[in-house]
């Protein structure tokens, strides 16, 4: 099995670097929104956090869901309706092992993307380097492998490829606005706050800023500053957002058994 994943892992790698429009919503696009947002944004604090950090811990969020999600939904649903797919299943490769080759590129390009926003947060708006980098390390890739299941799931319900903007906008539009980037999340009404609690939009978002700054913003209410926590720390206070995440994991790997679709779909 293992042989098998890593071959479909090179082999969507390849691809991956082949496609210029993976590349530039994967890449560009959130390193092009963490250049130019802070730059435009008027200093100052949101969140007890500076502008800058807050901002670039929302791009990461980001560009999160446009890597583990927007962009592995219209991959799986161009390959199956050009049969790709199908004549992939019908080779040596077992079926857990062609996602698995998926999730370990979205999990290495995510590691990538996630490096190249945190050097540019820090060489170009002089944000200092994440506090508690494995926590930050650890967020990403559980955050990417429950969006990359998310999108595995969803696929097969979408009819063909010119219908993934429907799914993936409003997909990527709740991860800018409940990750702290658009709007500041202490300004959340109630009803909003309660909502994020369940996503794993806000889960991912708390996770990051918590290593970015080494503060407690897991469940942060207010505009003051959270108190310093330690490494260890960061990992025990986020087990709301661990359980909340890996209930979203599971759900969505129920959902992608049952709904996924290797045949094209017509109609």
């Amino acid at each position: 099995m293992t042989a098998y994943t890593l071959s479909h892992f090179r082999l969507t790698q390849t691809l991956f670097w082949r496609t210029p429009v993976s590349v530039g919503i994967a890449l560009c696009f959130p390193i092009v929104f963490g250049g130019l947002m802070p730059a435009v944004l008027p200093g100052g604090v949101r969140d007890g956090a500076p502008v800058e950090v807050a901002v670039m811990t929302g791009v990461i969020v980001m560009g999160m869901a446009t890597l583990g999600f927007m962009t592995l939904v219209e991959s799986f649903v161009m390959r199956r309706q050009m049969l790709v797919l199908k004549r992939l299943r019908g080779t040596e490769l077992p079926d857990l092992a062609i996602f698995g080759g998926e999730i370990l590129t979205v999990a290495a390009i995510g590691l990538f993307q996630l490096a190249a926003i945190v050097a540019l947060a820090r060489f170009v708006h002089g944000v200092a380097l994440p506090a508690n980098p494995a926590l930050l390390v650890v967020t990403v890739l559980l955050g990417l492998a429950v969006f990359a299941a998310m999108a595995i799931a969803v696929s097969g319900r979408i009819p063909a490829q010119g219908a993934t903007v429907v799914v993936s906008l409003p997909f990527l539009l709740l991860a800018i606005g409940l990750s702290g980037f658009a709007y500041p999340v202490s300004e959340f009404p109630g009803w909003l706050r309660a909502v994020s609690a369940v996503l794993p939009f806000g889960r991912v978002a708390e996770g990051v800023t918590t290593a970015y700054l080494g503060r407690d913003y897991v469940g942060h209410a207010g505009a003051g500053v959270p108190p310093e926590i330690g490494t260890l720390d960061g990992f025990l206070v986020m087990w709301p957002g661990w359980l909340v995440l890996l209930a979203w994991l599971a759900l969505s790997l129920l959902a992608a058994k049952r709904w996924f679709k290797w045949e094209p779909r017509r109609g």
